[in-house]
């Protein structure tokens, strides 16, 4: 197991981010389009592959970030590699009912690897089955999981693309200090807090939740926000609700660790709805390791939250 130091030096989370099959690209597409920039400057550094023309020309990336794959992964991971960019790991993504993604997704973990030496994600929609076809999705599942260091899983429903693409942008925001307003959270999670709380056995799910503030025009009048009592149950609450619509019917009961990011507006995150959030993960399971931590944003009109459980071993189809 890769265990990444701790460190008090924040490093933005860019990662080599790759579509494998057509599912896999047009999320990939939706991160280039709405991923998170810091100073314009992308974290998400993002490439299609795909084994069909018609839907070459459909994914709306640059023609240098896309390729049309009929043979061996090797060239594409050697062109992508060959670009002088720093990465704190690489991010596939693709769907297990994908012959070509799923296929492709496994060699390309095994090169990412070797040409890199960083983490490598793999981030797999499980499509809605019938009974019949769960063996071949579990064989697919753990193979993806022997080929990745991260498996993290999303159910392969209509809409999905939204809620990975809002999930991935608070999380890689790991690590950001905004240094021009001098602003920090409460608790700074690190890239390095990521990644070790899902490297683990098992595969990952994710959760996520957000909450609009209400506007008060009493309270902008008098410059005055809601009492941190209303804010604290305001977190406890999107926790809650981040808990009830996870990315798979997965037994976070048995996970290894978590992981709780909050954003939003400095004032609208207190300390204690953060240590509160802790104890209500901790009490699914006292055993599991629970990193957490917050990212201001001063303009928000919400607050988020993003969950990511690690070390899962079941899931249960839909």
């Amino acid at each position: 197991m890769k265990i990444f130091k701790e460190s008090n030096d924040f490093i933005q989370m860019r990662l080599l981010t790759i579509g494998s099959g057509y599912r896999g690209a047009k999320i990939v597409e939706l991160l280039s389009k709405k991923g998170i920039k810091v100073n314009r400057v992308p974290l998400f550094k993002c490439f299609a592959v795909v084994n069909d023309e018609g839907q070459l020309k459909d994914i709306s990336l640059k023609p240098e970030k896309k390729c049309l794959l009929l043979k061996d992964v090797s060239g594409f991971v050697n062109k992508v590699t060959s670009i002088h960019e720093l990465y704190e790991g690489s991010l596939i993504v693709t769907s297990l009912e994908d012959d070509f993604g799923y296929i492709t997704s496994t060699r390309l973990c095994e090169k990412l690897k070797d040409a890199t030496g960083e983490v490598v994600i793999t981030l797999a929609l499980v499509p809605q089955l019938d009974t019949s076809s769960i063996g071949e999705i579990k064989s697919r599942i753990r193979e993806l999981k022997e080929a990745s260091d991260v498996l993290l899983l999303f159910e392969g429903v209509v809409g999905i693309e939204r809620r990975i693409l809002k999930i991935l942008n608070l999380v890689s925001l790991a690590g950001e200090v905004d240094a021009r307003r001098r602003l920090i959270g409460e608790v700074v999670v690190d890239t390095s807090d990521v990644f070790n709380t899902l490297i683990n056995d098992g595969f990952c799910i994710a959760g996520y939740a957000e909450r609009k503030i209400p506007f008060s025009l009493i309270n902008a009048l008098l410059k005055r926000g809601e009492d941190p009592g209303t804010k604290t149950r305001r977190m406890l609450e999107i926790v809650d609700e981040a808990l009830e619509n996870l990315s798979i019917n997965g037994d976070v009961e048995d996970a290894k660790s978590a992981l709780i990011v909050f954003a939003g507006k400095p004032d609208e995150i207190t300390l204690e709805g953060l240590l509160l959030s802790i104890s209500r993960i901790e009490n699914i399971n006292r055993r599991m390791l629970v990193r957490y931590g917050d990212y201001p944003l001063v303009r928000a009109r919400k607050v988020s939250v993003a969950l990511l459980f690690s070390g899962i071993k079941r899931f249960r189809f839909t």
